[in-house]
């Protein structure tokens, strides 16, 4: 009989990919707030150019955060972004 003389899971490497994954799902799920956030501001508000420049930016702003390991905090302050805008410019 062969003996097995690997241990059974690597659990450090599982915990780094459920780590990364979490981290894209919390991204991606934030991605789909601001694009309907800018969805409503081009509805509801007539504001086509601004949300289209919003979701640029959120576009932009994924990707800054996908490369600094999953951060939400640049979406984020792009959303505010244009929400201020949104009010200054009525």
């Amino acid at each position: 009989m062969a003996s097995q003389t690997e241990s059974s899971m690597d659990y450090e490497a599982h915990r780094e990919t459920y780590a990364g994954f979490v981290h894209l799902t919390v991204l991606g799920t934030a991605f789909c707030a601001v694009v309907v956030i800018m969805l409503a501001i081009g509805g509801v508000g007539g504001s086509w150019g601004l949300a289209a420049l919003g979701i640029v930016l959120a576009i932009i702003a994924t990707a800054v955060g996908a490369m600094a390991n999953g951060s939400v905090i640049p979406l984020v302050a792009t959303t505010l972004l244009i929400l201020v805008l949104k009010l200054l410019l009525g």
